[in-house]
């Protein structure tokens, strides 16, 4: 996630408070802890992902296949983007290739 390890501890931490997961010991590590997502929480995710991703799929499944690729070619080319500024100085955002 690119986060330090405080961060992670925290965010567990928060978590944990919300009664969204349970800590418990690790079964052969002792050092370490076994995160476990509570049983309401991963109920509640799956209905919000679940209907978020029914409705994304629709408003795909809307596009013709011209506009499928239009946007498809939109998403690698803003993809590439984050990949040219991977690459190091004198790249900008937005030099890929332009839409035809």
């Amino acid at each position: 996630m690119g986060i330090t390890t405080a961060s992670t501890t925290k965010l567990i931490d928060r978590l944990a408070a919300g009664g969204h997961v349970l800590r418990s010991a690790h079964p052969s590590d002792r050092r370490g802890l076994g995160i476990e997502v509570t049983e309401d929480t991963r109920h509640a995710a799956r209905q919000t992902v679940g209907r978020t991703h029914a409705c994304r799929f629709d408003a795909a499944a809307r596009l013709t296949p011209q506009g499928r690729e239009i946007v498809t070619r939109f998403l690698d080319d803003l993809a590439g983007t984050a990949e040219d500024q991977d690459a190091g100085p004198g790249n900008s955002p937005g030099q890929g290739t332009a839409p035809q």
